[in-house]
């Protein structure tokens, strides 16, 4: 009983995949095309016996050709995960190129509305007449209230506030927001190894 433990052991197990290799085994022996040094190493383990000399082949081919088979199959499952690999990195680089595609174009949407919002000539146009109306209505509104108020007190009141209403007027709204944001696009976009 011990002995076939050991032998079981010795000669890695049974399993249904055995079958193939066995009958690969029985193929070589039949047709003679044994493989020379392990045959030869049989017949020196069994003391020139070659019943027995054919059991030890038996054992030692099948070790051989299970250990090629575990070879095989551990390429085959390195090559998988390779390729898994492989996948991975390209799913990832067409999300960057995506993402990547995705800020140039809202790169190029901020750009068109700084442009058209703020710094083309008509925007600037546009703007120095806003500030030149806004002007005009605030020295009218603060004289009206100068010369037609009773009460000092509330005249400068009501000037103060008007001058602080004058002042947000001549703001630039949504232009540092804008640009903020342009800014960290492009800092992404650089990020991701494009060209911003």
């Amino acid at each position: 009983m011990l002995k076939q433990l050991l032998d079981r052991a010795w000669s890695g197990g049974t399993s249904p995949h055995d079958s193939e290799i066995y009958a690969l085994i029985h193929k070589e022996l039949s047709s003679g095309g044994m493989d020379a040094g392990l045959w030869t190493k049989a017949i020196a383990v069994s003391d020139g016996n070659n019943e027995k000399a054919k059991s030890r082949y038996i054992e030692m081919r099948a070790n051989a050709l299970r250990k090629a088979r575990k070879q095989v199959q551990d390429f085959a499952k390195q090559t998988q995960r390779e390729q898994r690999a492989i996948e991975r990195q390209n799913a990832e680089q067409e999300r960057l190129r995506q993402e990547l595609n995705s800020l140039k174009q809202r790169e190029a949407s901020i750009d068109s509305k700084l442009w058209r919002e703020f710094t083309s000539p008509d925007a600037k146009k546009r703007k120095r007449k806003k500030q030149l109306r806004n002007t005009v209505v605030f020295i009218a509104l603060s004289l009206g209230i100068y010369f037609l108020s009773t009460d000092e007190g509330l005249a400068i009141l009501a000037i103060t506030f008007a001058f602080f209403f004058w002042i947000l007027s001549l703001a630039t709204y949504g232009k540092y927001e804008l640009e903020n944001e342009l800014k960290s696009i492009r800092s992404r976009i650089v990020g991701l190894g494009g060209n911003a």
